[in-house]
Formats: C-alpha cells, sequence, structure tokens
C-alpha cells in the first residue's frame, strides 16, 4: 500500500494497455457474434416486443405478439436488429472496458449502461408505437431522427456520468 491505496504488482502495470486492449477486442468481438447470430437476434428481438407489448396492454392497447412482431388492431411494429439497442450498448460496453479506471467500476458502468440503454430503448419502442396510432405522419422522423439521436445522447451522457462519479482514473506518477 501507498499512501491508503493498494498497488499493483509491476507486471499488471506494465500490461494493463494490453489487458484492456485485449478486453476491449473480446467485447467487439462478443457484440459481432450476437449480432451475426440469427438465434441470439431473433431471441433478443423476441423478448424486446414481449416486453413492449406487456407494457402497452398496461395503457390498453391490446397487442399481441408473433416473433419479433408487436401488433394491434390499429398498428404494428417489427422489432428488428436494429431496434435492440445493441450497437449503442456495444459502443458504450466498449468505452466501460477501455476506460483506465479499476474492474469494479468497470462493472458498475457495464451495469448502468445496459440498464439504462435497455430501458430508455423499452421506452424508445413503447412510444413509437404510440405515434404510430396517433401521428403516422411523424412515425418515420421520429424513429429514424429523434429516438436514434436521444439513444445516443442518452449513451454518451450515461457514460459521462459514470466516468466522472464511479469512475475514478489512476494518477500517474
Amino acid at each position: 500500500m501507498v499512501d491508503g491505496r493498494r498497488t499493483e504488482p509491476r507486471s499488471v502495470r506494465k500490461h494493463r494497455g494490453w489487458i484492456s486492449a485485449v478486453l476491449v477486442a473480446s467485447a467487439a468481438a462478443l457484440l459481432v457474434w450476437i449480432a451475426g447470430s440469427d438465434s441470439a437476434m431473433a431471441g433478443l428481438q423476441r423478448l424486446l416486443a414481449q416486453i413492449t407489448s406487456g407494457i402497452l396492454n398496461l395503457f390498453g392497447q391490446q397487442t399481441t405478439v408473433a416473433g419479433s412482431v408487436v401488433s394491434s388492431e390499429l398498428f404494428g411494429i417489427n422489432v428488428v436488429t436494429a431496434c435492440t439497442g445493441l450497437f449503442t450498448t456495444g459502443l458504450f460496453l466498449i468505452a466501460v472496458v477501455a476506460f483506465p479506471t479499476g474492474w469494479r467500476s468497470k462493472l458498475i458502468g457495464a451495469g448502468i449502461g445496459l440498464g439504462g440503454i435497455f430501458l430508455v430503448n423499452v421506452i424508445r419502442l413503447v412510444s413509437l408505437f404510440f405515434i404510430g396510432v396517433h401521428l403516422p405522419g411523424f412515425l418515420d422522423p421520429a424513429h429514424q431522427l429523434v429516438w436514434q439521436s436521444l439513444l445516443i445522447v442518452f449513451a454518451v451522457a450515461l457514460w459521462l456520468l459514470w466516468a466522472g462519479r464511479w469512475a475514478h482514473a489512476p494518477k500517474r506518477a
């Protein structure tokens, strides 16, 4: 210990950059595998469709789910790969892993990112359904411009919050 802080062995400090690079590459490879795996993506799409439908039904929308399609008598949405939030989540996780901080902070960041982005993405899907029902002329701009931008801004803001509050980069001597 130095000044009440635990110090890492020199071999760990020396290879920290390589360890982080390997972890970032591994996280990226995992995301590419998930995105390329039809069964993994289909499962994620079905999960999001089920959750979205459940929330919509709480609001009286009487939706059903068939695969990744959420529909009612009035409107329907298909949860495709781009609607899963996987790519935004992946970029967030890669940024967390690449940040020079301890593993406990990285785990906190991963949890915050996974939960936060997932929650905002579900809100996005529910709101797009309501927009499709009540303001169909605004659906494309809301989907392509507004929500994609909001999700990216949210992820960046969440990362900045995590980096400023929970991730403490080691001081360099």
